[in-house]
């Protein structure tokens, strides 16, 4: 029986769950693979009871076998949770890092252990792995993906208050934070971080499901569109290779999330060369959530020093990402010494992180600017630029609406937060009455779930019916609605 739109967005939960180990390790993005279960040494046991199959079961060390699993013939596999998790859906049949945050925040009030057990999950991953993974395979091991899982933390909490379980989450979040500001997530040497992939290898993932991305690569390359000095890093004409350093800067771009983007550049490839204000507005976030666990624990101490840590990075972000006269921040490209002031939809994290709390006037006029540059009549388009990249116009993704309704609504601009809410929520309902799916992302120029792009996968993921953060953020969406 065919469910409405709002019993879809409900059971959604239900509809996108792993729960058994051994059933749901198949990898779409890898077809015809047997994938193995990867595990840390204390929880071998754990996973063999889990997965039911203790053949398929191989021990590990994330450190020194990380490097190994980067290789394309390498035997991949599915990392070991401790929970049932939730999936975005269609290709992706593994736990994503930031996409789980908007279930959390839509469904911990009505699904409470669900939801626990995925930020549980998270700082898992932190303790086993050392970092929230971009997701749980193997071949993710190089990265983490946009830090969210402080908020998370804090939003089971105001669910359900267990200060031993946020003492221990605690714990975990200060070395997930020790993560994106040391060695190499430091932008230029800091003090600002930047997205970072530990390989500089071809991803296998890209490689099955993205076929044509790296000669697409290579063949813009050759033509010298690119600025010379550009190519140089990324293409060794000689060999018609693309560069070490080429893999690392698509492997980077893909921990951002957006992948790819023209906002970076050709493939997003820039965005090594950035301290972008999406990660570094998370990072902001992250310290006053930080700040405020630290008080609820009692420990003044500590609360002190991240409101001290997170009034260094603002100052640092005032220095380097502002611009006074028309009040908005923007990504810093520290290799060319310059604000990269394209317009971009995580322009709306900075309002959702708070950097223009105390000052509404100026945060009035940069919101104005950007809904003036990037709103649509069906929502949020993520940049101006048409680059054939699927995080670019005209395309609008759920996590993206998300910042914008909830920044707005943040600073107190109820209306235009209700008008983005509303717009996203009619959107999806028109696509889904038509197609009768919820889709990962969608055109928000046209008013369609239509994708054609030259960089990123050329289809709409939807499974059962749904997808997992479109789901959540219809959820949230109504809450502001």
């Amino acid at each position: 029986m065919e469910r409405t739109f709002q019993a879809i967005i409900d059971s959604t939960p239900q509809l996108l769950l792993r729960p058994d180990l051994g059933l749901n390790i198949a990898d779409p993005k890898l077809p015809g693979s047997t994938p193995l279960i990867y595990v840390v040494a204390a929880d071998r046991a754990r996973a063999e009871k889990a997965c039911g199959d203790a053949s398929r079961v191989r021990v590990f060390d994330p450190v020194k076998d990380g490097k190994d699993l980067m290789r394309a013939d390498a035997a991949h596999g599915l990392l070991y949770l401790p929970y049932p998790y939730l999936v975005p859906g269609g290709r992706f049949n593994e736990m994503y890092g930031w996409d789980t945050a908007f279930p959390v925040f839509a469904w911990a009030g009505s699904h409470l252990q669900l939801m626990r057990e995925q930020v549980d999950n998270q700082l898992y991953q932190i303790d086993a792995y050392g970092k929230v993974l971009n997701a749980n395979r193997s071949y993710y091991l190089s990265r983490s993906q946009p830090p969210m899982i402080a908020a998370m933390v804090l939003r089971i909490w105001q669910a359900a208050p267990d200060r031993q379980w946020l003492a221990r989450a605690y714990d975990s979040l200060q070395s997930y934070h020790a993560y994106w500001t040391s060695g190499d997530r430091l932008a230029d040497g800091g003090p600002l971080s930047r997205y970072w992939d530990e390989g500089d290898v071809p991803s296998v993932e890209v490689m099955m499901g993205e076929p044509g991305h790296y000669d697409h690569a290579r063949a813009y390359f050759r033509l010298d569109r690119a600025d010379p000095a550009d190519t140089a890093l990324f293409y060794d004409a000689t060999a018609d290779a693309l560069t070490p350093l080429y893999y690392r800067a698509d492997r980077s771009m893909r921990a951002s999330g957006f992948d790819p983007t023209g906002h970076w550049g050709y493939g997003g490839l820039d965005c090594l060369f950035h301290a972008p204000l999406c990660l570094n507005s998370l990072l902001y976030r992250m310290e006053g959530d930080m700040a405020e666990i630290a008080g609820i624990l009692g420990r003044p101490e500590d609360s002190a020093t991240w409101r001290k840590e997170q009034s260094a990075r603002r100052d640092s972000m005032r220095k380097l990402m502002f611009d006074p006269a028309t009040g908005l921040y923007h990504d810093y490209d520290f290799r060319k010494k310059r604000r990269n002031t394209a317009p971009f939809a995580t322009f709306f994290h900075a309002l959702w992180a708070g950097l223009y709390d105390g000052d509404m006037a100026t945060a009035r006029k940069a919101a104005d600017t950007m809904l003036s540059a990037l709103e649509t009549p069906y929502g949020i388009a993520t940049s101006a630029q048409v680059s054939g990249s699927q995080w670019d116009y005209p395309y609008g993704w759920p996590p993206l609406q998300y910042f914008a309704f909830e920044g707005l609504r943040r600073c107190g601009f109820t209306d235009d937060a209700k008008r983005i809410a509303k717009k996203y929520m009619d959107l999806a309902a028109r696509v889904y009455h038509d197609k009768g799916a919820l889709f990962e992302k969608y055109n928000v120029e046209k008013g369609n779930a239509e994708v054609s792009v030259i960089n990123g996968y050329n289809i709409n993921v939807s499974e059962n019916g749904t997808f997992l953060w479109t789901a959540a953020v219809l959820k949230l969406a109504g809450d502001v609605v």
